[in-house]
């Protein structure tokens, strides 16, 4: 092999060595990006379930109606299920749609997060209170309260709205749920920065932004 012949085949493996390193390099950089965004996609469904009232607003609705999970023996599937016994029916079905209007109202995001203090949280909670109690007497026998039985559970029924309602503001007392998602989002964001790069900067999603959905 003469001078010439012997460069040329140290300047081709010289290139493949630069093309390994590089392909090694891109290959990285995939795999810190597809990390990032399995992170983020993690992060984002923690938030999402931390900020979902849903199943929380079904469960009382199933709760005022009376009804009891029970698992299916054949299948181990649970599900709500009507009583046999029409005492244990709490309210009717105009009391549930009075009810759940007012849970609804208060059970959001948009209280989920807020700011308040502990001064405004129990000047709304006395007012709410008493609100609530008030609308409840007045219309106790169109909600279903038609029974001695059931009158009983006048009381206990505006307990169960008043907490769940109070339940609410509490995780927002002081902002502690936002700033909650916003630590979830921060962490994202350090963890997720290398994999950001790698797809040019692209913007993250911001938690915040789901109150609009």
């Amino acid at each position: 092999m003469n001078e010439k012949q012997e460069d040329q085949t140290i300047m081709a493996q010289a290139e493949a060595a630069i093309a390994a390193q590089q392909a090694q390099a891109g290959s990285l950089n995939n795999q810190t990006f597809t990390q990032s965004q399995m992170l983020e996609q993690q992060d984002k469904g923690l938030a999402e379930e931390q900020l979902d009232l849903a199943e929380d607003l079904e469960r009382l609705e199933h709760l005022l109606r009376g009804e009891i999970i029970k698992r299916d023996e054949t299948t181990g599937v649970t599900h709500w299920d009507k009583p046999t016994d029409s005492r244990l029916v709490l309210l009717n079905e105009y009391g549930v749609r009075r009810a759940m209007f007012i849970l609804n109202v208060y059970i959001s995001k948009i209280k989920l997060l807020s700011n308040y203090s502990e001064e405004i949280i129990n000047q709304k909670m006395e007012d709410f209170a008493t609100e609530v109690a008030d609308l409840i007497f007045m219309e106790y026998r169109e909600m279903g309260f038609d029974t001695p039985e059931k009158k009983k559970m006048y009381s206990m029924t505006v307990r169960i709205i008043q907490d769940a309602v109070h339940d609410i503001y509490l995780r927002a007392l002081g902002g502690k749920e936002r700033d909650s998602i916003r630590k979830h989002w921060n962490i994202q964001e350090s963890m997720g920065g290398m994999g950001n790069e790698a797809n040019g900067g692209g913007s993250r999603l911001n938690p915040m932004n789901w109150l609009r959905r």
